[in-house]
């Protein structure tokens, strides 16, 4: 690393450049700079543009600078330096100035922050300065908020690469509504559609514990106010993270280097009634030459939504649950600090307690006291990670521990004819393990320098599952077990920059290739070997194409590994069309197979990108993805109660069975037969068996196009306008067995659609902005009865707007104050068919039943 010149250490650090005073001041310009100290990397922007440059040397002496690869214009370039240091800069007659944000909460503009893809972002590789092959999608917090979002589940809602269904609030039915799944009200992600399991969500780059029976990370357990910005790769990436990553990886990080203290209120509500909401938060932090450390603190509730209150839900009994109601607490706590030269140790810790309660009537007609399942559900987790890094010269090493639990009880009240059957289930998950890392570079090559990251460690998972249910004072149990898995991992990435800009290769402005194995041994599963190769590739300015290819796997869940079989026998008449002959009942077969296999992906994506120098503002980006998903762990049967006339499902499914049949199906179920028809069984009877028990079926194949697009517009004295748009069009489909067709999912019921897109503008005036959003959910058909309909698009407009006070306001001074109208339209969920007529009456994994919801938020700096 180059020293700092003398002249650093005066009071003011000036930088300019005599050799480039001609150039303009929009002009893009390739950059390549290493990881430095910041003002040093200030300087050399400033050589390489033309332009002043001046910093107080207190403000950036002690600073460093992540790499910066790409073109950009100088306030670019600056500006992408500057990212997450507290600082900004301001441009006086041409001269750009660093000072510290006046406005701890005034995050940079979309201007002066770093977008999706800058040299900052770490997440995708494991190489300092590398950047990713896989596109990246960068949120800050200030643009979350921007957007109206309150907390990171309202994140996971407007991100186009996700789905909302599967572990994640708002599923109607209890959590249950197609075959979804969700406990304890938390929110996970969910990419392409593939499961809360097969997305990886990490904090600050480390793993947290899973939550609940579906083996997601509860990504709302992080207040939104200890963050400073997500990124996102929707893109397998087990060679870099191992198993659960086939659909991508989020890294959620923090804002390690908060200084003073911020204090915000929100409340607000659904104008149909319903839903409302409460959020207190307070971020405090200090910084001094040698660490620092934020703490944030955040609670929040939310009232229910009931049936009652909608007027497309009068189908059913008024006391349903559309949305539970929730209270929660949550925390933060991040610090860092030198303990000797080239020393330093890290500390990531949270914590939350959720409380919800949800009610979910078994009859049309009925309160949910009289027939129905009323479930009080805690959550308590945390997690506490150290890490140790050390500077080696040009090599940097850390070594790390992750601790984490997580902890849902569930108690449940089933009423019969007013009589109430008590259930307690206590599901506890766990993460020990440790991780040694190392990054460095190793030759020369005539782009820079070759890189390697190695690391390698141990961890091991947990779950505990105990499920009881008392009937008349006595106490049984239903399911009870304790299982733990360990992994022994090793790793390594390489980073091949081959040229880089400024040697003058016609056509081949920087061209870097990188490659990374994985390898993984499971207790009691064989060992897994992943690769991931990557290319980016820039044949002149404002241009680069970005190709990776890889494989992922994930093993089986522990809950899909213990799963019991079990059979109910269930009353003919809740099917459609019914079994022969007609009204007799079904034999419904659930829990898992013996003997699952680890699924495995064969993923690749194309990226270009396009910045045309001669319109700077303007960044374009469209991917394209393909998954080749085998072995895929799932129950077959995706709609049960119209399976019967469905002929993709007839492998799954014996019709008429014999006597002796039935009987020896029976005699496989540890807990026997649950007969919830009411009469005496009959094994004669049964007029179908059907076998929903989970298993490996054949493959799932998806593919599809990610666009991006945003331009930012300068108006000098009228202010600054960014343009932003994101789409995403997916089609994924199912093979349950060979030689069956494929089902098809995206744009069917309860599955994600083919399209989802958000667009907005951005205004941003002296200390006023002004925001408009449209989110678009494409069209979905019901296929589950023999006449098919299409369910319409659901489109919402978002509107947002908020003033800030400045720090000579007396005693108003560092006021925020913001108003957000979100679906300002009141667009309503659209109407479904239901073979059972208890069900609530609209798509709750897509559509939301929140209706027009307003808020008020203030918030304070110190």
């Amino acid at each position: 690393m180059r020293k700092i010149q003398s002249t650093c250490t005066a009071a003011l650090l000036i930088v300019a450049s005599a050799t480039a005073a001609g150039a303009q001041p929009q002009s893009q310009f390739a950059f390549d700079l290493p990881g430095e100290s910041l003002s040093q990397a200030l300087r050399d922007v400033a050589v390489r543009t033309g332009r002043n440059v001046i910093a107080p040397a207190d403000l950036v002496g002690t600073q460093y600078a992540a790499p910066l690869t790409g073109t950009f214009t100088a306030e670019q370039a600056v500006a992408r330096l500057l990212a997450g240091t507290g600082l900004r800069y301001r441009e006086v007659e041409g001269t750009l100035v660093v000072e510290r944000l006046p406005f701890p909460a005034e995050e940079t503009t979309a201007e002066h922050s770093a977008p999706a893809g800058s040299a900052i972002t770490v997440t995708g590789t494991r190489i300092r300065g590398a950047g990713s092959a896989s596109p990246v999608t960068v949120a800050t917090r200030r643009e979350l908020e921007q957007a109206g979002v309150s907390d990171l589940a309202d994140f996971t809602r407007i991100l186009p690469q996700n789905y909302t269904g599967g572990q994640n609030r708002g599923i109607a039915g209890g959590g249950e509504q197609g075959g979804q799944q969700n406990l304890n009200d938390s929110a996970t992600l969910n990419l392409r559609g593939l499961g809360p399991d097969a997305t990886l969500t990490l904090l600050d780059g480390h793993r947290l514990s899973y939550d609940a029976i579906d083996q997601g990370v509860d990504i709302s357990a992080i207040p939104l106010g200890a963050i400073d910005r997500i990124e996102v790769v929707a893109d397998g990436a087990s060679a870099l993270y191992g198993s659960d990553a086939v659909a991508g990886v989020a890294n959620v990080i923090l804002r390690r280097d908060f200084e003073g203290v911020e204090a915000t209120a929100r409340i607000g509500g659904s104008t149909a009634g319903g839903d409302v909401q409460q959020q207190y938060s307070l971020v405090s932090g200090s910084r001094w030459s040698s660490g620092g450390f934020m703490v944030a603190l955040d609670r929040s509730s939310a009232t229910p939504i009931t049936a009652g209150e909608r007027d497309y839900t009068r189908t059913v009994d008024r006391s349903l649950f559309l949305t539970d109601r929730i209270r929660q607490a949550s925390g933060v706590l991040s610090g860092h600090q030198q303990i000797a030269p080239g020393l330093t140790i890290d500390l990531d810790g949270t914590v939350m307690n959720r409380a919800s309660l949800s009610q979910n009537p078994f009859l049309p007609t009925a309160d949910v006291h009289v027939e129905g399942l009323v479930s009080h559900n805690h959550v308590r987790s945390w997690s506490l990670t150290p890490t140790l890094r050390a500077d080696l010269g040009e090599w940097q090493a850390g070594l790390s521990a992750d601790v984490a639990r997580s902890r849902t009880f569930l108690d449940a009240s089933n009423f019969f004819q007013n009589v109430p059957t008590k259930a307690h289930l206590l599901d506890a998950d766990g993460l020990n393990g440790a991780e040694a890392t190392a990054e460095g570079p190793l030759f020369m090559l005539p782009g820079g320098d070759s890189r390697l990251a190695v690391g390698g460690g141990i961890r091991q998972v947990s779950l505990h599952l105990d499920e009881q249910v008392i009937r008349g004072g006595k106490s049984a149990t239903t399911d009870n077990f304790t299982q733990r898995r360990s992994v022994r991992f090793a790793y390594g990435e390489l980073s091949l920059p081959f040229v880089r800009p400024g040697l003058g290769v016609p056509l081949i402005e920087q061209l870097t290739l990188s490659a990374a194995l994985r390898y993984e041994q499971w207790s009691h599963i064989p060992a897994v070997t992943t690769p991931k190769l990557g290319l980016v590739y820039q044949p002149g300015p404002g241009v680069t194409i970005r190709a990776t290819w890889g494989k992922s796997f994930k093993i089986p869940t522990l809950l899909q590994a213990n799963e019991v079989p079990e059979g109910d026998l269930l009353p003919g008449f809740i099917f459609t069309p019914q079994p022969q002959p007609a009204g007799s009942p079904v034999l419904l077969l659930a829990g898992s197979v013996p003997d699952l296999k680890p699924e495995r992906a064969t993923t690749w994506s194309g990226t270009i990108e396009l910045a045309p120098p001669a319109l700077a503002g303007l960044d374009l980006r469209a991917t394209y993805f393909h998954i080749d998903y085998r072995d895929r762990i799932a129950a077959p049967v995706t709609s049960v109660l119209t399976a019967l006339f469905n002929p993709l499902f007839s492998n799954f499914i014996t019709y008429d069975p014999s006597a002796a049949q039935v009987n020896a199906v029976i005699a496989t179920l540890p807990g026997g037969l649950v007969n919830e028809t009411g009469v005496p069984f009959d094994p004669s009877g049964v007029g179908a068996i059907v076998d929903d028990s989970i298993r490996n079926t054949e493959r799932q194949r998806i593919h599809g196009l990610d666009l991006d697009a945003s331009y930012r517009l300068d108006f000098r004295r009228a202010g600054k306008l960014r343009l932003t748009a994101a789409a995403s069009y997916l089609v994924s489909n199912q093979q349950l067995a060979a030689g069956q067709p494929s089902l098809q999912l995206a744009g069917t019921i309860f599955n994600p659609p083919n399209w989802r897109g958000r667009a907005g503008a951005l205004w941003d005036w002296r200390r006023a902005e002004l925001g408009a959003f449209l989110n678009y959910l494409g069209p979905t058909r019901d296929n589950r009865f023999p006449a098919v309909e299409t369910i319409p698009a659901f489109v919402t407009v978002d509107l947002n707007a908020s003033f800030r006070t400045g720090p000579d306001a007396g005693p108003l001074r560092n006021l925020e104050f913001r108003l957000s109208a979100l679906n300002l339209l009141n667009q309503k969920p659209h109407f479904i068919r239901n073979a059972a007529p208890e069900a609530a009456p609209y798509d709750s994994t897509n559509e939301s039943p929140v209706g027009r919801f307003v808020g008020v938020a203030v918030r304070k700096i110190w």
